[in-house]
């Protein structure tokens, strides 16, 4: 697996949505994606739905629920 390394921390720390550039996060997002992954349907764009299944990750990414 590839390092994020220094070049990439300093990219993000400037422009965090840069991260999405990312070939190692791109292939991991879209492999969340794919529903094969799952039994059952998540709903990816429901904020709530994220929330309440992956809490940690949504807070990282969606920020605190307010």
């Amino acid at each position: 697996m590839t390092s994020l390394g220094r070049e990439w921390y300093e990219r993000v720390a400037a422009a965090p949505d840069s991260l999405a550039e990312h070939p190692v996060v791109a292939e991991a997002v879209q492999a969340h994606r794919d529903e094969a992954l799952f039994c059952e349907d998540f709903d990816f764009d429901d904020a709530e739905e994220m929330r309440r299944r992956l809490p940690h990750l949504a807070r990282l990414c969606l920020g605190p629920n307010t």
